[in-house]
């Protein structure tokens, strides 16, 4: 799934749908969502979906699709920092954007939990969110959002 992810955010700005979301929907904060949901109720197919927040879906064309994220009690993890300016510090620095956010995945799910005295809420959704701080910077960043609940001790 993460490779079809990236496949996607290469055609992301390409295909012109960054310019649609922020012109059609007015957000009202800079930021992409990036969430993976179930192809259907009945398939553990899942769908990459990439989106802003909007207070309501009244400016949503039919080509796009609409998703209510639940409240949820969130653990907010940042990824370590990435230079991925032209010429970035280590010389491969578009390669290794992704691969902080996979280890931070990893992080969140080998080591975080395990210590935490939290468990992950499985009745929620977590995603990825994309702001400012990711765009062509020498420290880029992104935040991952986990819904969690307090680990039941018996």
């Amino acid at each position: 799934m993460r490779r079809q992810n990236a496949a996607f955010w290469n055609n992301y700005d390409t295909d012109g749908w960054e310019g649609k979301l922020y012109d059609q929907l007015t957000p009202q904060k800079h930021g992409e969502v990036g969430i993976c949901v179930p192809e259907s109720r009945d398939s553990d197919n899942l769908v990459y979906l990439l989106g802003v927040i909007v207070e309501n879906f009244d400016k949503v064309t039919p080509d796009m699709i609409t998703l209510e994220v639940p409240e949820a009690t969130y653990a907010v993890f940042t990824t370590p920092p990435v230079d991925v300016t032209a010429g970035g510090r280590n010389g491969n620095s578009t390669e290794d954007f992704p691969n902080a956010i996979r280890q931070t995945w990893k992080y969140i799910f080998q080591e975080w939990f395990s210590n935490s005295g939290y468990a992950y809420d499985e009745t929620k959704l977590d995603f990825e969110f994309y702001d400012e701080r990711c765009h062509f910077r020498p420290d880029t960043v992104m935040d991952i959002y986990v819904p969690v609940i307090k680990r039941v001790i018996k």
